[in-house]
């Protein structure tokens, strides 16, 4: 404390008063007459002379430690300025120009590392002294200077992830910090393109189907929440649709389950090339899918199933699968009025389905007691006819006719005339049997 004291001036008036009352008691204790102030000079000249010794040995000693201060101030700020270089996160240190009113017109790069340099293609030596609006691309720049300025007007800290386009930072997604300082900005930029990449492959296996990559059970749920309350909210209707493949217990049982995939997968292509774009198709598990098809009501429902039966017809007719498909559709309109759930919307549409495959079980029961009961016609027969014998002289009183036809054919109604070879012997082949023929 009594080096800080040294410096300043009331410390040594101070002092210098204590001394001259020091130097007026001792010559009055020591004489009965007020001396001259000639014969006080030689004390009061040593008693300053003490003074100024100790006050230059003060001085000197306050003047080492501000030098010490200094050093150890410069090694901190080398060290600072190291630890800054050599930081794989890219590091800026940003000055606000401002106006003579005091208004904040953007933002100057007093210092910036390798990494944050690199960070947007260019050197320290061309980022230092220029301004964020020319460093960086417009749409960038701006956003950036917005939350800049109230960074250090709110004297709050920026934390956030960014989606940044490659052409301008080398990086896909950054992890942007900046804390204000006395009149400024530390940006911290660190690249995550790795990580997010990998956040958005967990999100997706967790919300999409391996086998046919359409949403699952947990995905729809959340899309469709997202999808019905933005519909709600624009007045629109919605259609929930859910799809059931007939049989394919029996396909699996007979033809094995690589069989029971590949329809599976033949099913989602089927189900994703029928309905648009922005309409939500997912598996719910098993054999069962459902689509959410936005701004459509029961036409448009008739529409997506209609189509899909043609499909499906095209699909069997190519013989890919060796058991044909057959699906179960059952649909229910969603009213902007409707605030229903999507678990109930879905149990809606399952009730309808049931209801239909039920309905179409009976059918085909119906039909097959009727074919039950529908006697069965054999079909007519004709009659076997045992070969007959013919006598011998049957046979030559024959041969003897054959021998006596002309050799030329009468001709036929509507075919030209034909010449018949003569005939030679034709009997010696018909000794035997003839089958004789049935009389009309």
């Amino acid at each position: 404390m009594l080096d800080h004291l040294t410096l300043r001036p009331p410390f040594w008036g101070v002092v210098t008063l204590l001394a001259f009352a020091a130097v007026g008691l001792s010559a009055s204790a020591s004489f009965d007459a007020v001396p001259s102030f000639v014969d006080s000079a030689p004390l009061l000249s040593a008693a300053a002379l003490i003074i100024a010794i100790a006050g230059w040995r003060l001085l000197h000693r306050q003047l080492l430690l501000r030098m010490q201060e200094d050093d150890v101030l410069r090694d901190r700020v080398r060290r600072l300025q190291d630890a800054m270089q050599s930081n794989l996160d890219g590091m800026f240190l940003l000055r606000a120009v401002r106006t003579a009113a005091g208004e904040i017109i953007d933002f100057e790069i007093a210092d910036v590392n390798r990494s944050g340099a690199a960070t947007l293609y260019r050197t320290r030596e061309q980022l230092l002294g220029r301004r964020i609006r020319e460093a960086l691309p417009s749409p960038m720049a701006a956003m950036l200077f917005e939350r800049y300025v109230d960074a250090i007007t709110l004297r709050t800290a920026v934390v956030e992830e960014l989606r940044v386009d490659r052409r301008a930072v080398a990086a896909s997604w950054l992890f942007h910090q900046a804390a204000p300082t006395a009149d400024g900005l530390a940006v911290t930029v660190r690249d995550v393109s790795t990580r997010k990449r990998d956040e958005l492959r967990m999100r997706k296996a967790c919300l999409t189907d391996e086998l046919t990559r359409l949403y699952n059970r947990r995905g729809f749920m959340a899309l469709a929440e997202q999808h019905l309350r933005l519909a709600r909210r624009q007045g629109k209707d919605s259609v929930v649709m859910y799809v059931d493949m007939d049989d394919f217990k029996q396909l699996n049982d007979s033809h094995g389950h690589a069989a029971g995939d590949r329809a599976l997968m033949a099913v989602s292509r089927l189900l994703r090339s029928t309905v648009r774009d922005c309409d939500v198709v997912a598996r719910m598990g098993g054999d069962e899918f459902t689509i959410l098809a936005l701004d459509a009501d029961v036409m448009g429902a008739r529409a997506i199933q209609k189509r899909l039966e043609e499909r499906l017809a095209l699909f069997n007719a190519s013989g890919e699968l060796p058991m044909p498909l057959a699906l179960t559709v059952g649909h229910t309109r969603v009213r902007p009025s409707d605030t229903s759930s999507v678990s109930e919307l879905l149990a809606r549409a399952d009730q309808l389905l049931y209801a239909r495959k039920r309905r179409r079980q009976m059918t085909k029961a119906a039909e097959s007691r009727q074919r039950e009961l529908t006697p069965q016609r054999a079909p007519r027969r004709m009659p076997q006819l045992a070969p007959v014998p013919i006598p011998a002289d049957v046979a030559a009183i024959a041969r003897a006719a054959a021998m006596a036809l002309p050799n030329v054919a009468p001709p036929m109604s509507g075919t030209l005339t034909a010449m018949t070879p003569p005939i030679s012997n034709p009997l010696p082949a018909m000794a035997g049997t003839f089958l004789p023929t049935k009389a009309a």
